[in-house]
């Protein structure tokens, strides 16, 4: 135990002590300033060229309407950045909404009934650089019942920007459905009154005290029930998968540089092997610590802190510890028993589709966390540590009996796969020239 220990300290030491693991902590903070700062920076370089677009109104009642929408829009533009206010904790924040072109339309107008030269005509213009766009409103777009020539054709050469489509589409639409209630004689404020959605609130469950006191159903966080529990289960994968691969390249490079003989003539392969793998451990929680830390400081700081639930701590660090020793035992095996990083990789194929299972069934168990099937996988253990996570971040959480099957299971097979990558390690590390595979490796572990 006492060279088991050793080994751990001098692994633990050496990673926490190397520039790569001091960039690895900083590298989290400094991706998210970036990309904030990058957005910013994209924002004041948005392109906000006025869009001109022409229109060729073949019904004659739509151009106006349209020309004076896209005047008052441009208007308000002008007269100053929009925001929206988001109400925070009973606090107004003032929001800025990003800036938007000018969209300026102009009347298109043809004689003759021949529209394909008309249409030909506007799309050189297009490609000219002349517009940016052009419309074509059908002439019985006024027609409820019209089933020819009751369309709108946008054209445009730059197909990936929306915002002139999107607004055309909405200005349009809702023109049209005014003059269609005022030509029926109907009263369209009415109509917008007797349609008017009702608001649904999405609220838990009642409850009753022992005292008889009948609790109120409190208002559903989607903080809490989406963003905690999706948090959650990306920052436990983001840093198992941090650590765990990492010791298939460790081993590796010293079997390639023949230092693992050196270390042999000192500690036995299984005592190497496991000091390995509980310095990893011990320099994951590092690492971990450092991001759960700071993320409590920033949920404290906004006042959010009360939404995460502090049991889900524990069983964040709970189900770190048991996938870094699942994970990090078969990244061992697979680097003892390769001999080039060639080999490595052809290995690293049927290993990386376990390790993703957790990532591709997320969205089912989310979605119906106590459905049959999110109780099947989140008990297979190779997908346990997240998926029973993130079941247990979700209201109300599954049944006492699944989370210590779940745990039971995952301890089991954690144990299984360190006495498999083990007897892998004991043979492989010393191995020498010969290819490996899934067969051979299987043979390893039930060798005497």
């Amino acid at each position: 135990m006492n060279k088991i220990w050793r080994v751990t300290c001098t692994e633990y030491l050496n990673a926490v002590r190397s520039k790569a693991f001091i960039l690895g902590v900083l590298a989290l903070p400094v991706i998210i300033a970036i990309s904030i700062g990058a957005q910013l920076y994209a924002q004041k370089k948005t392109d906000l060229t006025p869009r001109r677009f022409a229109v060729l109104d073949r019904s004659g009642q739509l151009y106006a309407p349209l020309a004076a929408k896209a005047k008052a829009r441009t208007d308000r533009l002008r007269s100053g950045n929009p925001s929206v206010s988001v109400q925070l904790k009973g606090q107004s924040l003032k929001m800025d909404l990003p800036k938007q072109a000018e969209f300026v339309p102009e009347e298109f107008k043809f004689s003759g009934n021949d529209f394909k030269a008309a249409e030909l005509q506007l799309s050189g213009r297009v490609r000219r650089k002349e517009l940016f766009a052009f419309v074509i409103i059908g002439p019985n777009v006024l027609n409820s019942g019209a089933t020819n020539g009751a369309d709108v054709l946008y054209h445009t050469q730059t197909p990936t920007y929306q915002d002139l489509p999107g607004w055309i589409e909405s200005t349009l639409n809702n023109e049209v459905r005014e003059r269609r209630f005022t030509a029926a004689g109907v009263d369209s404020k009415q109509v917008r009154d007797l349609s008017r959605p009702v608001p649904v609130q999405r609220l838990g469950l009642a409850e009753q005290k022992a005292t008889g006191e009948v609790v109120q159903a409190k208002r559903e966080n989607r903080f809490a029930t989406m963003l905690v529990p999706l948090g959650g289960m990306f920052l436990l994968y983001m840093v198992v998968m941090t650590s765990a691969p990492a010791l298939l390249n460790t081993v590796l490079e010293e079997k390639m540089q023949k230092i693992s003989e050196v270390l042999l003539s000192s500690v036995s392969p299984f005592q190497l092997m496991l000091g390995k793998l509980l310095g990893t451990v011990l320099v994951s929680l590092t690492l971990s610590g450092l991001y759960v830390g700071s993320l409590t400081w920033v949920l404290w700081r906004f006042d959010q802190l009360d939404n995460v639930p502090g049991h889900l701590f524990a069983w964040f660090f709970l189900f770190q510890v048991l996938a870094l020793l699942m994970y990090g035992s078969v990244f061992l095996a697979v680097g003892a028993a390769c001999n080039e990083i060639r080999d490595a990789q052809s290995l690293m194929f049927p290993v990386m589709m376990v390790v993703m299972l957790p990532y591709l069934m997320f969205m089912p168990v989310l979605q119906s966390p106590a459905s049959p099937f999110s109780r099947a996988v989140s008990l297979f253990p190779p997908a346990t540590p997240m998926l029973m996570f993130l079941r247990i971040a979700v209201p109300p959480g599954p049944a006492w009996w699944e989370v210590a099957l779940g745990v039971v299971l995952t301890t089991a097979f954690m144990l299984g796969c360190v006495w498999a990558s083990a007897k892998i390690f004991r043979i492989g590390i010393l191995s020498q020239g010969q290819a490996p595979s899934i067969p051979r490796m299987i043979r390893w572990v039930f060798s005497k």
